[in-house]
């Protein structure tokens, strides 16, 4: 889906339909099309998006351009593919250009296992997964059976990660100097479930998108309460 805000707090969805569809009945994306990491440069945006024809086997990440990011249009096939072990399904959630090299984050999924990992590239087409995979895995108690979705900012020369935990209770952070080596900030959480307001939350947090607007850090979520299972968005906000 596509929504604009001039704050980032009101929202409005200007079109009633989606801006990226699954594709055809013998694509290898024919389930689903899930927006993952977008980058915008000069020519336009990047799409990384997680895709499956079959939700139980392989998913695969794909790439979407758009000049306007309304208007997108798929490359036939994954630029990313998931393989076996960890990263039996593999998703796509951070992107950074550095030096002209692209740094996608993803997390590899074989359920209930999850860690974190990096690709590079130097054309944002043609991906070598880093050698020193996973960079981020599961090894205190509040983080479960696994650390996904990892959201990167870069500032003042340091990589800052925020992801969550399997069950979707809490999120960490994690820094890195080279955005390769990574090391979590506290053995525990910073944000945690009865931690929303008003409790709107308290039954689960997942997909944080870390960023900074101005002198403001933010990270968006989704999340529902423990008597509504339907997932809605909201932010937390630090100065």
């Amino acid at each position: 889906g596509y929504a604009i805000s001039n704050d980032g707090i009101f929202w409005n969805r200007p079109y009633n339909n989606p801006v990226l569809t699954p594709g055809n009945y013998y694509a290898w994306d024919a389930t689903a099309a899930i927006a993952g990491a977008i980058i915008h440069e000069a020519d336009g945006y990047k799409m990384y998006y997680v895709g499956w024809s079959d939700q139980n086997e392989n998913w695969h990440i794909g790439l979407a351009t758009s000049p306007d990011g309304v208007s997108w249009t798929k490359l036939p096939s994954p630029v990313i593919y998931g393989t076996t072990g960890w990263e039996y399904q593999v998703i796509p959630s951070s992107i950074h250009k550095v030096d002209g090299v692209y740094y996608l984050y993803y997390y590899g999924r074989n359920f209930p296992n999850y860690k974190i990992g990096l690709a590079l590239s130097n054309d944002g087409i043609n991906w070598t997964k880093y050698n020193g995979n996973p960079i981020l895995v599961p090894n205190v108690l509040w983080e479960g059976t696994g650390v996904f979705h990892p959201s990167v900012i870069i500032e003042d020369q340091l990589f800052k990660m925020v992801y969550m935990n399997s069950n979707g209770t809490a999120f960490g952070m994690a820094t890195s100097v080279d955005g390769k080596n990574w090391t979590k900030n506290s053995s525990n959480p910073f944000f945690k479930r009865n931690s929303t307001s008003n409790n709107w939350a308290n039954g689960s947090i997942a997909y944080p998108c870390f960023i900074k607007v101005g002198n403001e850090y933010r990270i968006y979520y989704s999340g529902y309460p423990v008597n509504n299972s339907v997932y809605k968005i909201g932010f937390t906000k630090k100065l």
